[in-house]
């Protein structure tokens, strides 16, 4: 038989994958692997890169990023214990792109998209064929293991095993040189900062980074996870501190240091690593915080060059993506130095089961007799007169579970400077019905506190038992 007989009976060549990365560090893994050209979509944290912003975002947070450090972490534990996703699908987006391989991650639900959100969102939207990859990472290895995974669903098995190659390479050599800088002194204790309000130390593969660096971590361990500090005294044990909050550029970082007055206090000011000119200002956005190829590299470089003198900007890392505490108004202050407020645009605070019914929040219904809007009247009343047993007391089983018990719910409203409006008595309400749809409902408040021209616009959403049982809120969401 010809080859050309036989050509004409060889089944065609598989198409190339279609990639959609819900996750930053999966999407930096995708370009050094060099299949960017398969993504067909990213995360709206998606930036490295830079070529991959151009891709479309499938992605929405519905907390603001751009909130200072307290109230995005009430703003997360609000929504989290509501039972609600932390960020939006664009449902349309992701049906439109028709992915063979979607890539999330379960590490973090405050970090990106998890599966449970993805099969909420888009039940019955991806074909059958679609394959999920969900990593999560803990350790230096889980990452490591994280790149081979990715590479083997993008069929680049071998690219994959040169890469990870490469890294072990790179630390390793790493470790050599800092040893030797090192010598017969100990190890500098290193404490990383990965939150202000609360204060957090770090762990996960971040520890590791500091070892290669031939340093010593503390308030965290390689494989562990990230540690309330109660009090700034306990970083009184580190030689060396780093601030770099997760998702926080350094201009970032600079200007909640600023607002939070955490400089100021004696208790800062007398730490021996303040004292002695050790602390330094990182960027947690693209490194610490990101399990990728270059967040690895790069953190384990950037602690070398910190905690060792004699290797400061040995690899370009000073000066770009981190500076010394003393150096970082000057950094701030150049021209060219990247806004503190991210460009994102934010979800609209819907819920998923919603979207398909609501047209641009078109009401429905404004009476202010119907059974939705006294429900939601009477827990608002019942905040605003302080019984927080009564308005815990109007929530679904389901939202109760997730509250754990009125004191519970009572120390999420007032952690929660947005939430606490509804708690006020001077706070003034007007209620719109925008969706009934047989058990559920969503009520839209527009909150003005006393004195106060800001307008806040929180949804309710509510649910009844299928025998016509009362409505009860089953979460509530603050508009973005």
């Amino acid at each position: 038989m010809s080859d050309a007989n036989m050509n004409q009976h060889a089944p065609p060549p598989p198409s190339p994958p279609r990639v959609l990365s819900l996750l930053s560090a999966a999407t930096e893994i995708v370009a050094r692997l060099g299949c960017t050209h398969l993504l067909v979509g990213r995360s709206h944290g998606c930036d490295d890169p830079a070529l991959v912003t151009s891709l479309p975002v499938a992605t929405a947070p519905r907390v603001n990023p751009n909130a200072p450090s307290s109230e995005l972490d009430a703003q997360v534990r609000v929504q989290a214990a509501s039972g609600g996703p932390i960020y939006q699908i664009d449902n349309a987006l992701v049906s439109s792109a028709q992915p063979t391989v979607i890539i999330t991650q379960e590490q973090c639900r405050i970090c990106a998209v998890t599966p449970e959100d993805l099969t909420r969102a888009c039940d019955n939207l991806l074909p059958p064929s679609a394959k999920l990859i969900t990593i999560m990472p803990v350790s230096l290895e889980d990452v490591l293991g994280d790149v081979m995974t990715i590479a083997n669903a993008m069929g680049v098995s071998d690219r994959g095993t040169r890469l990870v190659a490469h890294i072990r390479r790179q630390l390793t050599a790493l470790q050599s040189s800092t040893l030797d800088v090192l010598g017969n002194f100990p190890r500098p204790k290193v404490a990383h900062v990965e939150w202000l309000a609360p204060l957090m130390g770090s762990g996960y593969w971040i520890a590791e980074c500091v070892n290669y660096a031939s340093g010593e971590m503390v308030h965290g361990y390689a494989g562990g996870h990230s540690q309330t500090l109660e009090k700034v005294e306990l970083l009184s044990n580190a030689d060396f501190i780093i601030i770099a909050p997760c998702g926080f550029s350094i201009e970032r970082t600079w200007e909640e240091l600023q607002t939070m007055n955490i400089l100021d206090s004696i208790e800062w000011r007398e730490l021996p690593a303040v004292v002695g000119g050790r602390v330094a200002i990182a960027d947690g956005n693209k490194y610490y915080n990101r399990s990728s190829v270059a967040s690895i590299l790069g953190t384990a470089e950037i602690v070398a060059e910190f905690i060792h003198p004699e290797m400061r900007g040995m690899y370009g890392h000073h000066g770009e993506r981190w500076v010394r505490l003393e150096e970082i108004s000057a950094f701030c202050g150049r021209a060219g130095a990247e806004p503190t407020k991210k460009d994102v645009v934010l979800a609209n605070g819907i819920p998923e089961q919603g979207r398909a019914t609501l047209k641009s929040l078109q009401c429905d219904s404004t009476t202010k007799n119907s059974m939705t809007i006294q429900h939601v009247e009477n827990q608002i009343a019942a905040l605003q007169r302080g019984d927080y047993d009564a308005a815990f007391l109007l929530n679904s089983p389901e939202n109760k579970k997730r509250l754990v018990s009125a004191e519970k719910f009572k120390a999420i409203v007032s952690g929660w400077t947005s939430f606490k409006v509804l708690s006020f008595p001077q706070t003034s309400c007007e209620y719109r019905e925008v969706q009934v749809d047989g058990t559920i409902a969503n009520v839209k408040v527009e909150a003005r506190a006393e004195a106060s021209d800001e307008v806040l616009c929180f949804f309710f959403d509510l649910r009844r038992s299928e025998n016509g049982g009362p409505w009860e809120t089953d979460g509530v969401r603050i508009e973005c």
